[in-house]
């Protein structure tokens, strides 16, 4: 396992952001949060959901933050309608698989989601962005987030068709889940994981909140519905906000891989495809797309009596 240490001049610029959005009134929030921070993810920021409890008790009221940060930390988004294509409360058993709950809210709304829990059982929160455009004025910058992702030669790729260095256009679309357990210890290893058919998607292969805790995780990344082979992961393990690690895999031929689960940690998994756009390139354009999956959950210390 590779481990980094968090950037302390990102996290310092990250915390000062979350201040500052907390200060603002709901309406300057709202801009500030469009204007300035929006445009952030595509360089190498990750988006995670981060529920008020991954392990509330049934029909409890929670809220789920929408975070954009970087090593498991991040400032809150503000519920933007416009900005959503989908934010929906899913079950996962057999009897709940059908049940598909819309979450809603009022433009300026922090944290963004609003719902109740629901039945006991694993669930799952879902939420997918409208695709949203970037430029970058700085190669270097699209060459540090294409290398951090596990595309390393793609300012080559970007160099070899014949394409600018100063106005580097890409459009990038997220796709987040997170993995709740309701209920008590009789119920909270009930129901699994599921492939919903996002873009791109990650999938835990074993319930996390399952008693005695994994040993480790399966994970599966699929892209446009099949297994996506040769894909960089990365998985950041936080015991408290000043204590996280970062460790990057690859999947299998089968788009597969593991990592090691510690019991009492909150764990936030990314997978990012960065592909040039076809076809010929004309002022204006978009060169690159990419598409960003995330997964969070909990491994519980203990089971919830």
């Amino acid at each position: 396992m590779i481990l980094y240490a968090a950037g302390a001049v990102l996290i310092a610029a990250v915390k000062r952001v979350v201040r500052i959005i907390g200060y603002l009134p709901k309406g300057a929030a709202a801009v500030f949060w469009v204007v300035f921070i929006l445009p952030l993810p595509s360089q190498a920021h990750e988006f995670w959901i981060e529920p008020s409890s991954f392990q509330p008790d049934p029909d409890q009221s929670l809220t789920a933050d929408l975070l954009i940060g970087t090593d498991f930390l991040g400032a809150s988004a503000i519920y933007v309608p416009d900005q959503i294509e989908t934010f929906a409360l899913l079950g996962t058993g057999p009897k709940s698989q059908s049940e598909r709950y819309e979450i809603t809210g009022r433009y300026g709304d922090r944290p963004a989601g609003k719902m109740a829990s629901g039945s006991p059982g694993l669930r799952i929160i879902v939420h997918q962005t409208a695709p949203i455009r970037l430029t970058y004025s700085d190669a270097k910058k699209f060459d540090e987030f294409a290398r951090e992702k596990g595309f390393d030669d793609a300012l080559n790729q970007h160099q070899g068709r014949g394409l600018p260095l100063d106005k580097i256009t890409e459009r990038y679309q997220r796709y987040a889940k997170s993995l709740i357990a309701v209920g008590g210890p009789e119920k909270m290893g009930a129901g699994q994981d599921r492939h919903l058919g996002l873009a791109i998607e990650l999938v835990a292969e074993a319930n996390p909140y399952q008693w005695p805790p994994l040993q480790s995780m399966p994970v599966r990344v699929y892209a446009d519905g099949a297994p996506l082979a040769n894909a960089q992961i990365t998985v950041f393990t936080r015991h408290n906000p000043r204590h996280v690690e970062k460790a990057k895999y690859q999947t299998d031929n089968d788009g597969r891989s593991n990592f090691l689960l510690l019991a009492g940690r909150d764990y936030l998994v990314d997978s990012v495809i960065l592909r040039p756009m076809d076809g010929a390139i004309e002022s204006g354009d978009v060169m690159w797309e990419s598409i960003w999956a995330s997964l969070t959950f909990q491994v519980p210390a203990n089971p919830k009596m």
